[in-house]
């Protein structure tokens, strides 16, 4: 099994510390993802160090992006940033084959939909075309 990677995006301050703190706790390597490289799928990014140079499109909203984490590890680790005194917030999003192949911002965009979808009290729109089609 591969260890676990917490991809983050734009963390800051206290906040990126206690996250930073926590992932320490839960032995979990922590990669900054810098803008330069969101057009690189997020597997290249758990695996590889900083690489790229792109300049398009960015987001400034949080993201963190939690790969290899075993289930349990996961609930762990959301109830570890709570008892640190990290605030809800941010998106957040789990590794899957299905995701693997996308680049940050085709994540951030369809985390976007989801939450909209959620706020509207619609279904899940996850994986469903712009057309509303499976």
């Amino acid at each position: 099994m591969k260890p676990p990677v917490l991809l983050t995006y734009n963390l800051h301050g206290e906040r990126a510390a206690k996250i930073r703190m926590a992932a320490m706790r839960f032995r979990v390597r922590l990669r900054a993802v810098e803008r330069r490289e969101y057009a690189r799928p997020l597997a290249e990014l758990v695996e590889n160090g900083p690489d790229g140079d792109w300049d398009g499109e960015a987001f400034d909203e949080e993201m963190l992006v939690m790969a290899h984490f075993p289930p349990a590890l996961v609930q762990a680790f959301l109830q570890g940033l709570r008892r640190a005194g990290v605030r809800p917030g941010g998106l957040k999003a789990v590794l899957t084959p299905t995701n693997a192949q996308w680049d940050s911002l085709a994540l951030y965009t369809e985390l976007c939909r989801e939450r909209e979808a959620i706020s509207q009290g619609a279904a899940s729109v996850h994986g469903q075309t712009d057309e509303g089609k499976a």
